[in-house]
């Protein structure tokens, strides 16, 4: 079945799940780990999304994002395609670090947020060799306890839910934290509707009534000198500039997994 274009808009809600390719490890170290939150947080100060939960695992990550005037597409192709080009310089790869296009699902808030926020910080209790949330340091969930993070974290709106106290609501947390570790892998979470929305009937109408009134967030056209960009590209993906550019192709199309550059040889700019 052909895959359905992302909807994005101001305000849109998303699990996002990012794997690696072929199911490889993409953090080997805590400074890995370290390296990709502090991008996260520097693009959501940049570009003013909201994070309301993470959970980093060896070979794949989870985030809960509700995304501001700036789509979704430009928010990860800018986070995935800098955190590859750290990897593979330090560890001498080349090439694809993740599993194709990240997959994205658009979720009803109101109805799953707190569901999600659960999932996500019980993933390190799931593993082979499982950890217990509350020790685990590459999640959220120790934000929504008080502690420091790496990335600022929307806590009150979940918390909101427990208790007007915020030590009250902490202590519920905690306790629907422990009431869900029964539940396992939920499938649920990924049994979406029309390939993209988890939600009823009537979230998928409200969807496509808000994109009816308004087109989706377009990506405007970037444009940079390739002598420029070339070099960042090949930097990015361990290759050499005369791997990327081959002679014959006119116009040439470079595709680096991550983002879509288009060669207009005759102003020798790249729009992206």
């Amino acid at each position: 079945m052909a895959r359905k274009p992302r909807v994005e808009f101001a305000r849109a809600f998303y699990h996002v799940i990012c794997r690696g390719n072929q199911r490889h490890v993409i953090f080997r170290s805590d400074a890995d780990r370290r390296y990709y939150l502090e991008r996260l947080e520097q693009y959501r100060e940049r570009y003013s999304f909201k994070v309301y939960a993470y959970v980093l695992m060896s070979n794949h990550v989870h985030l809960l994002i509700e995304t501001g005037r700036v789509p979704l597409s430009r928010i990860m192709q800018g986070l995935q395609l800098r955190y590859t080009g750290y990897f593979n310089k330090k560890y001498n790869k080349v090439g694809h670090l993740f599993q194709g296009r990240y997959k994205a699902i658009l979720c009803d808030r109101d109805a799953y947020v707190m569901e999600l926020v659960r999932y996500l910080h019980l993933n390190p209790e799931r593993m082979h060799s499982p950890m217990d949330a509350g020790n685990y340091r590459w999640s959220s969930h120790r934000a929504y306890l008080g502690n420091d993070s790496l990335v600022k974290i929307e806590t009150a709106p979940v918390l909101g839910e427990f208790a007007k106290s915020l030590n009250k609501a902490r202590l519920a947390y905690l306790k629907f934290i422990a009431d869900g570790k029964a539940a396992g892998h939920q499938t649920d979470y990924y049994d979406v509707r029309d390939q993209r929305f988890l939600g009823d009937e009537r979230f998928e109408e409200e969807i496509e009534q808000r994109v009816e009134g308004e087109s989706e967030i377009a990506l405007p056209v970037l444009r940079a000198k390739l002598s420029i960009l070339l070099p960042l590209v090949a930097r990015a993906y361990g290759a050499t500039e005369k791997d990327l550019v081959q002679a014959g192709h006119q116009p040439y199309g470079l595709r680096a997994g991550l983002g879509s550059f288009a060669w207009n040889q005759s102003d020798d700019n790249i729009s992206i």
